[in-house]
């Protein structure tokens, strides 16, 4: 009677520890989602600070001689924050239009499979102007970040040798 109540026992114990421990990853997304959605719009603003920067600032550094290094860098910089907002942005749709699985399914793929996740979601709910968005977005991302790096190559190739 005394190991059947001790076997009872370990095997609550062990369902438990199981339970806490499938309850974790649920947490962690539910606690992403509430932080994205505290951030976001900073992250928004930020953002619009970054393509005013680089509209008027960098762009026609770029095109000066002397100073393609630094628009090359700058530019780099500011393809992260077009990056993060699109990241945070295509959390908070996926979660919002498809619900927490089809975002757990998203961040299972390396990360960054929320951001398809969110334009399929917007294209079947029929929300194009986000989903216009997220692809200026993305274009802008990788068609500035690799703009200036080839700015920053550029300077570099044709810099004077020591």
């Amino acid at each position: 009677m005394k190991t059947t109540l001790a076997s009872i026992g370990t095997r609550a114990l062990g369902i438990a520890i199981l339970l806490a421990l499938a309850l974790i990853p649920v947490l962690l997304l539910q606690g992403g989602v509430w932080l994205s959605a505290l951030l976001f719009p900073w992250l928004a603003a930020i953002n619009a600070l970054a393509l005013v920067v680089t509209l008027f600032a960098l762009l026609p550094n770029a095109v000066f001689s002397s100073t393609p290094k630094f628009a090359g860098s700058g530019m780099m910089i500011v393809s992260y924050v077009f990056g993060a907002t699109l990241w945070v942005w295509s959390l908070l749709l996926t979660y919002t239009l498809w619900g927490g699985f089809w975002l757990f399914i998203g961040l299972f793929m390396a990360g960054v499979g929320v951001v398809p996740l969110a334009m399929i979601a917007t294209f079947f709910k029929g929300m194009w102007a986000e989903l216009g968005e997220l692809v200026v977005l993305i274009a802008l991302t990788f068609g500035v970040r690799v703009w200036g790096y080839n700015l920053v190559e550029r300077a570099l190739r044709n810099a004077p040798a020591p």
